[in-house]
């Protein structure tokens, strides 16, 4: 699941800037929202290396998780501090991603069916919440 939802991420940060939609605009929001101009020149300049960066951290989680892949237990070694920085920072794109596609806000209702099949993206983003949480529950240990 995590290998696909990683291939979703990736291709929505390869995406042109010009076809922008809400989860780009979640994921890169106006650093100046009452400033038109101000925002658009503030993109220009940095949003290209904050996508190439977002994508490096793609690609490297994806990379982490092949020996996952191989192994009998599947878990990922976190002992890096890089690499858990970089988990944490991947673990929350797809959430705001996810979140942001499907609609969840503050008060999103938490009760939710498993055998409703619409449901599932909401199953899987509390998937992410909790994965998430156990990455930083163990880096605080």
């Amino acid at each position: 699941m995590l290998t696909s939802l990683l291939d979703e991420l990736d291709a929505l940060l390869a995406a042109p800037p010009e076809d922008a939609d809400e989860v780009l605009a979640r994921l890169f929001p106006s650093a100046y929202p009452d400033d038109d101009r101000a925002a658009q020149e503030y993109r220009e300049l940095t949003e290209s290396t904050l996508r190439s960066e977002r994508a490096d951290r793609v690609g490297l989680c994806r990379a982490d998780l092949l020996p996952a892949l191989g192994g009998s237990a599947g878990e990922v070694d976190l002992g890096d501090p890089d690499a858990a920085r970089r988990w944490i920072q991947v673990l929350n794109d797809l959430r705001l991603a996810l979140g942001t596609r499907i609609g969840i806000t503050a008060d999103d209702e938490h009760a939710i069916d498993p055998e409703d099949p619409a449901q599932q993206p909401r199953l899987v983003y509390h998937w992410l919440t909790a994965v998430q949480d156990s990455v930083v529950t163990a880096l605080m240990r």
